[in-house]
Parts: structure tokens; C-alpha cells; sequence
């Protein structure tokens, strides 16, 4: 029996031999799975951000919610890298983690935004302020939207369309030809490279900037631009008559074909218009085909009428954008010189907030409608009404433009009095303004835009490049 023991005893005391090594191991590991999250100094979190070891190997990227998971040791060293932020090396302590379990923990990291020195550009983010410093860049358009921003640079040597994060950090860049002056972004969010006789849509693949689908103007007018709106049911299509004083926005169903009119915008003009068209028929000079096209330069010119503007360009928008006021005279007949005064009704359509909106200004409504064209509700609009009259220019200092923020769901209404600007915010619920932003840096900016609560606008500076001066881009955060 004593012999029994004393072999268990041996036995015992040559397991923990063995497994001491084993044990020990295990208590010196302090391997944890650390879940970190990833933010900026404001709090707003990061996606991309990679994080490497000291041995420099990746062993992790955040998601779209700045998120990721990452096994390391107490002690540690890990370093954070983004291209739009400083450098971060971070060791790990038991100071800087919390919520610690047995191997899990979480950690919390901020950035620091980094001021990006481009080839043409440096990015500063005092509001407002001059996106691009080189003096021989001309801005001659831009777009902006939830993919980034196109620019089209000229410099007199090159003409050049870049493609730009939305913290300007350069992603692509192509040479192009010097007729190309204007960019147009289509209802379903495409960006196209516009002359006065070729269309081309751009398309960033990750690496370069492709033109693609060459059209020739007049073809991309007839077919592309009527297409106003586009949800996951309809498409809305644009279309003018009575000489431009009345507006159909009529939908089709993507799935059945359907088609019907959504709604019918006109005014008092109406019936004018419809005479002037009559006459018009009634006198050979345009055929109806030809007078109910929603884009009407190419008919304008076959009347002779000039242009009124400094560049000669069309009398749409930046030559293609959309249609504006024509303060010029239409030659009718060589023989009797009747003249008249040519000026479309202005009545937007819009779809953010999963709403389509029509504003109808010359009823004076806003309405409503779902994204599959159910009507909703409607209110008045009356921020474009003045003491005398809504139409008159005698007071009213609106633009007929609205500005639509579909980042943030937000729209604004510009005003211009003594070449200041005021982007006033539309209560989309009343019809009323329920807040102003005043432009006060810059006299008569152009082609003003509005994404994720931010102003763009070009403005032309008073220095002379080349003997002309230079029109820059400017971008200032809302308030």
C-alpha cells in the first residue's frame, strides 16, 4: 500500500513537471481582440483607415462605420494611417482600452485632419476660402455630388478634367479637349463632358477618369435632359408647350411602361402662348415637333435670335444646364417685325427625402408626392412673392433658382441684391423661408451648389492671368 502511494506521489509531481512550461506560457499571453473605432476630432467616424504593427504588417482596415477588429499584446505598438489625416502610433496600454473581459476589449482612436499640398492646390478648412491657389488655373465648371467633384481646370497649355474626393485629395485626372467648357449631372447621378456638339459621360473605374458614350448634343437634349427625376419605380420626364409657358412632368413606369402625367404647372401666360404658337404654325415657321422640343436654343437660332450673353453661349444655363430667362426678341416675321419677349416658366422638380417635390410657382404650391408618384399633400409657397406683385422685378430680388442640398434633404432659394447673395432655406413642410445664409465675401458668384451643407461657387477674382482674369472655385460650410 505504501508502495501505491509513494508511485502516486511520483506521478503526480511529473504531471506538473511537464505542464509547468505549458501553464506558464499561458499566463505570460496577453493576447487580446481589440475592437476599435475610429473617428475624426469631431467625432465623426472613419472608414479606410488601415492599421499595421511595428513589423508593418496590416492587420486591420476600418469599415463604413470606422469599425474594425484586431488581435495584438498589451505593450504593443499599432499605427493608424489615412490619406486625409495625420499618422497616428498608439501603444497599447491598459490606460487606453476599456470594457476589458478576459482576451476582449474595446479601444476608441481620433485623427487628425492634415493639410494636403496638391500640385495646383493647397486645402486649408477656414470657411470661405480659395480651394485653388495656383493663379493660372481658370475653373471653367464643376459639379459636385455624393461621389465627389469633377473640375474642369484651364490654364491656356492644358485643359484638363480632374476628379476630386470631397477632401480634394486628387483621385484621377484627364486631359481634354479645349471645347469642352461645361459638366451636366443626369437624373441618375452621371456626370457628362459637354461642347456645343458632343456629349461624353465620364466614369471613374478606381484608378482613371474614361470617357464613354459619345453623343452628339442635340441627341443628349432630346433624350437625356426631359429625364427630370428617377426613382426605383419611375422615371419623370419634362416636357414644354405653349410656346414654354406650361410644363408637363409626365412619369413612366419602369416596370409596366405606364405613363401618365404627374402633374400640369402653368399660368396666366398660357393662353398667350398657345396664340403665339398658333401664329406661329399658322405661318410655316416651325413645325410642332420642332416647337414642343423641352430644350429650345437649336429653335431659337433658326428664328435669328443672338445670344444676349458675353461668351455668345446659348441661353441655357452654362450653354446645356437647364433652362433660364431669354430677355431677347424673337424676329416672327421678316415682313410685319412683330416682336416678342420669351421667357419660360420656371416650376422645378426635385426628389430627395424619398419625395418628389414640384414647385410650382406659378400657382403658387408646393406639392408632394411619393417615390412612386402617390400625391401627398400640398402647401403654399410664398417666399417669392413681393409687395407688388410675385412675377414683377420691381423689388424681388429671387433668382428663380432653388438650390437643392440632397445630401442633407435641405433646399434654398437665391437672392441677389446689389451683386450680394442670400441662400435662404425653404420650410418644405409650410413653403416659407425658415432661415437665411448671406454670401458677404464675394460679389456676384456663379454657379452656386450646395452638398452635405457646404457652399460652392466660382467667383472671378480681380487678378489677370494672361490678360483676362481668373475665375476660381471658393467653397464656405453652412451654418
Amino acid at each position: 500500500m505504501k508502495k501505491l502511494s509513494f508511485l502516486y506521489v511520483i506521478l503526480v509531481l511529473l504531471v506538473q513537471y511537464v505542464l509547468s512550461p505549458i501553464t506558464a506560457s499561458a499566463q505570460n499571453d496577453n493576447t487580446l481582440n481589440i475592437n476599435l473605432i475610429v473617428s475624426d476630432t469631431t467625432g465623426k467616424t472613419l472608414k479606410d483607415v488601415a492599421i499595421y504593427n511595428s513589423k508593418q504588417n496590416l492587420i486591420g482596415i476600418t469599415n463604413n462605420f470606422g469599425k474594425t477588429t484586431i488581435s495584438a499584446h498589451i505593450g504593443d505598438a499599432i499605427v493608424f494611417s489615412h490619406i486625409s489625416y495625420d499618422q497616428k502610433t498608439i501603444k497599447i496600454s491598459v490606460d487606453n482600452i476599456f470594457d476589458k473581459t478576459e482576451n476582449e476589449c474595446f479601444m476608441l482612436v481620433d485623427l487628425t485632419p492634415k493639410v494636403n499640398l496638391l500640385p495646383e492646390a493647397e486645402i486649408v478648412e477656414n470657411a470661405p476660402h480659395l480651394a485653388y491657389t495656383n493663379k493660372q488655373v481658370w475653373v471653367s465648371d464643376y459639379k459636385v455630388n455624393d461621389a465627389g467633384m469633377y473640375l474642369i481646370l484651364d490654364n491656356n497649355s492644358e485643359h484638363s478634367l480632374i476628379f476630386l474626393s470631397h477632401e480634394q485629395d486628387t483621385l484621377a485626372r484627364a486631359k481634354i479637349s479645349k471645347k469642352y467648357d461645361y459638366l451636366y449631372e443626369d437624373a441618375f447621378g452621371n456626370i457628362h463632358l459637354l461642347s456645343k456638339d458632343t456629349a461624353y459621360q465620364t466614369y471613374y473605374d478606381g484608378e482613371k477618369l474614361n470617357m464613354l458614350y459619345p453623343v452628339d448634343i442635340q441627341t443628349f437634349k432630346q433624350k437625356l435632359m426631359p429625364v427630370q427625376v428617377i426613382t426605383d419605380s419611375l422615371l419623370i420626364l419634362q416636357q414644354y408647350a405653349s410656346m414654354w409657358q406650361e410644363i408637363f412632368y409626365i412619369s413612366v413606369n419602369r416596370n409596366n411602361k405606364e405613363t401618365k402625367t404627374l402633374i400640369d404647372c402653368y399660368g396666366p401666360t398660357r393662353e398667350w402662348g398657345r396664340y403665339f404658337y398658333r401664329d406661329m404654325m399658322k405661318d410655316g415657321l416651325i413645325d410642332r415637333m420642332e416647337m414642343e422640343n423641352p430644350m429650345f436654343p437649336k429653335v431659337m437660332e433658326m428664328l435669328g435670335v443672338q445670344s444676349n450673353s458675353a461668351s455668345g453661349e446659348p441661353y441655357a444655363d452654362n450653354g446645356v444646364d437647364e433652362l433660364t430667362r431669354m430677355n431677347d426678341y424673337v424676329d416672327i416675321n421678316n415682313s410685319q417685325r412683330a416682336r416678342y419677349v420669351v421667357n419660360p416658366i420656371y416650376c422645378p422638380i426635385a426628389f430627395f427625402n424619398d419625395t418628389i417635390y414640384v414647385f410650382n410657382f406659378e400657382n403658387d404650391r408646393l406639392y408632394k408626392f411619393t417615390e412612386n408618384g402617390t400625391w401627398v399633400s400640398v402647401c403654399d409657397l410664398t417666399f417669392h412673392r413681393t409687395t407688388y406683385r410675385k412675377n414683377s422685378r420691381i423689388g424681388n430680388t429671387w433668382d428663380k433658382k432653388l438650390i437643392i442640398d440632397k445630401a442633407l434633404g435641405k433646399c434654398y432659394a437665391q437672392f441677389t441684391k446689389d451683386g450680394l447673395v442670400t441662400l435662404k432655406e425653404v420650410d418644405l413642410q409650410t413653403g416659407t423661408i425658415k432661415k437665411e445664409i448671406k454670401l458677404t465675401h464675394h460679389y456676384y458668384p456663379e454657379n452656386i451648389q450646395v452638398h452635405d451643407g457646404t457652399v460652392y461657387y466660382k467667383f472671378i477674382d480681380v487678378r489677370q492671368v494672361n490678360g483676362r482674369d481668373c475665375r476660381s472655385l471658393y467653397k464656405m460650410k453652412l451654418k
